[in-house]
């Protein structure tokens, strides 16, 4: 498991910025949300391109796609934000 410890410089702005982006839309972030900083980071993919679905141009962090899926289901597909 990835803990914020782990993380480089980069991928710690990277998962700041998405508790950031979690706290606007009122949703949780878990433990998760590491893994897939740092994923984002080895792809090259900044904040609006969901590592999961990378060819989904609706799907990024806390898209309105994804925040409905939040709603729906309890979490988003990448299982890192949640009700």
């Amino acid at each position: 498991m990835t803990n914020y410890e782990d993380l480089t410089e980069e991928e710690r702005d990277m998962a700041e910025a998405m508790i950031i982006k979690a706290n606007e839309r009122n949703v949780l972030v878990n433990q998760n949300l590491f893994a897939v900083a740092k994923a984002r980071c080895k792809l090259g993919l900044d904040i609006t391109v969901c590592p999961c679905h990378k060819h989904d141009i609706d799907r990024g962090c806390i898209s309105a796609k994804c925040y409905r899926e939040i709603q729906e289901t309890g979490r988003c597909s990448c299982n890192c934000f949640e009700k």
